[in-house]
């Protein structure tokens, strides 16, 4: 992969963050009774899969780097460096779509939990979903434990998903 294949893929990221964010601006914002808590528990999943999308491009990026060493040396068979070469582009292109898919799905999150109007709902779900990415999800006794709430696990629950799902804080 040449250079400037590699920067145009790049620049394919931020014309599909550009369509990305025109097309949300249009849409109305997703309003705070509409989240749900398994879909705030897929956060550290999103941290994860965008660590693995990075490390998967850069290696990638390293081998077609290496295949155009060895093939500016002569030293590997033209029709093996032009079917590997495609394929691997490619690739490329698509996980670099899916990278941006996953950090716009990561910041939509990281954007409802700013528009939480309730500070203590918004610190509930701060600690137990968006701190310490890696880490496991906490159980709800934990995190109220952890925030020295006076409620159990069961009650914290409640009144969270309660004030998420009515948007009543």
């Amino acid at each position: 992969m040449s250079a400037k294949e590699f920067f145009t893929a790049i620049d394919m990221l931020e014309t599909y963050n550009k369509i990305m964010n025109i097309t949300r601006i249009n849409e109305q914002t997703k309003p705070c009774a509409e989240l749900d808590t398994r879909e705030l528990g897929r956060y550290k999943s999103y941290v994860y899969r965008e660590k693995l999308l990075k490390r998967e491009i850069l290696e990638l990026t390293q081998s077609a780097m290496r295949v155009e060493k060895l093939a500016k040396q002569r030293e590997i068979q033209p029709e093996l460096i032009d079917r590997d070469y495609k394929r691997g582009r490619c690739k490329m292109i698509d996980l670099w779509l899916e990278l941006s898919k996953v950090m716009l799905r990561k910041r939509e999150l990281e954007k409802s939990l700013e528009e939480i109007p309730s500070p203590f709902v918004r610190k509930v779900v701060r600690h137990r979903y968006f701190n310490d990415n890696t880490q496991r999800l906490h159980s709800w006794a934990q995190t109220a434990s952890e925030l020295d709430l006076p409620m159990t696990g069961v009650q914290l629950r409640g009144v969270i998903t309660k004030a998420l799902r009515t948007g009543i804080f």
